[in-house]
This record gives C-alpha cells, structure tokens and sequence, in this order.
C-alpha cells in the first residue's frame, strides 16, 4: 500500500513540475535555468515543451 502512495506522489510531483516548467518556457525562460529551478534535466524540459509544442498545433 506504501508503495503505490509513494508512486502516486512522485507522479504528482513530476506532474506538477512540468506544469511549472512549461509556464516558465512560455515566458521565454531559458531551459538550462528552468532545468536548475525545477530540479530536472534540461532533456526532460527539452522534451515537454516539444510535447506541448505538438499538442498546441
């Protein structure tokens, strides 16, 4: 039961995260500091705002 709890924030977190950070790119952040804000890799941020980018058109 700990274990799925644990699961379920983490995917929370990741979630919230990428929420926070897609907004900062939009404001014209760059990535390597929204990467060091965020605490994620500048890859990961890379990759969601492409994401977003495809989902947008």
């Amino acid at each position: 039961m700990e274990k799925i709890y644990s699961e379920g924030m983490e995917s929370g977190e990741l979630k919230a995260k990428k929420e926070i950070a897609l907004s900062m790119a939009e404001e014209g952040m760059d990535v390597k500091k929204v990467a060091r804000l965020v605490k994620v890799s500048e890859d990961d941020i890379q990759k969601w705002i492409n994401e977003n980018m495809c989902v947008a058109k």
